[in-house]
């Protein structure tokens, strides 16, 4: 069974653990630097065992040493974005302890696929392969996965049927500026654009793009965490099953799309060392020209953090 170590034991690192642990794809080991967290909460998560029917090995650790070997590192120590405050920010709240965290990674899990969850998501993942120097491919970032999740809750909830029956892809930058790719939405191979009116799927795109914040306006001491957390778990299990699962997932590109040393999602093909390779997908004009637009302003927030 592969090994995942787990940075950060907050609700993203905690629910992720839980959500790994049901799909049993693999052992966890949770650090924190608050004394005693990991193991509280891996000791809570491993109590609901007997009920949930699952009894993957869930440990907490106060030492960051314990992720040693780990095949898969999970990079969810952050801080989370207050309301109102802009990417930017947060991205200088969270690039030191971040680089610090990659230190120890590079020197305890050299051959590890990590996967990043701090905020900015693709800001701070371009900033790991950086730090790390690890093959791109090993470094992704959970940014499209997240939202397309939520797309597909969103367009189930509007038409009434179940979310397992709709499909969907988001791309670009994790941010306002995502890019909603409509041809892959679909109801069971229905397309979406069939079902809906204009208005109701201009509606969900602007709901889904807003998801992050709206959660964070309504708990406001508190961000979105089951829905990254499941998102991580899938990366998980996709990577520890080598399952060649097709998903979106930030990534330094080197050409694709056009596009070079700036990561965003992309779909690609997920496998046991990260992403197998990028998949192009071909967009309508007013597509690529959101994606093209996005990217600028992302690389835009890279050029004000670095200056």
């Amino acid at each position: 069974m592969k090994k995942v170590g787990i940075i950060g034991s907050g609700n993203v690192g905690a629910n992720s653990a839980f959500f790994i642990a049901e799909n049993r794809t693999a052992s966890v080991t949770l650090v924190d630097v608050k004394e005693g967290l990991s193991i509280g909460k891996a000791l809570d998560i491993s109590e609901a065992g007997p009920i949930r029917s699952y009894d993957t090995g869930i440990r907490g650790e106060n030492d960051i040493e314990e992720i040693r070997g780990s095949d898969i590192v999970v990079i969810a120590a952050g801080r989370v974005r207050a309301p109102d405050q802009s990417r930017d920010e947060l991205y200088r709240d969270n690039a030191q302890q971040t680089a610090r965290i990659c230190e120890d990674i590079k020197r305890l899990a050299p051959d590890a696929v990590v996967i990043n969850v701090v905020e900015p998501v693709d800001m701070i993942t371009l900033l790991v392969q950086r730090l790390l120097g690890f093959d791109r491919m090993r470094v992704l970032g959970v940014g499209g996965l997240l939202s397309s999740t939520r797309l597909r809750f969103l367009v189930s909830n509007r038409l009434g049927v179940s979310s397992r029956e709709v499909s969907g892809m988001v791309i670009g930058p994790h941010r306002p500026s995502m890019v909603i790719v409509r041809d892959t939405v679909r109801v069971s191979g229905i397309p979406a654009q069939k079902l809906l009116t204009p208005e109701q799927f201009d509606s969900i795109a602007d709901e889904v793009r807003k998801a992050g914040d709206t959660i964070l306006q309504l708990a406001q001491r508190s961000t979105s965490y089951y829905a990254p957390s499941a998102a991580i778990a899938a990366l998980v299990e996709a990577i520890a099953r080598d399952a060649k699962s097709i998903l979106p997932v930030s990534i330094r590109l080197q050409g694709e799309y056009g596009l070079d040393d700036i990561a965003v999602s992309v779909p690609a093909c997920i496998g046991a060392r990260g992403v197998d390779h990028v998949i192009t997908v071909k967009m309508s004009p007013e597509e690529t020209k959101e994606f093209q637009n996005a990217a600028d302003d992302l690389r835009a927030s890279l050029k004000r953090v670095s200056g």
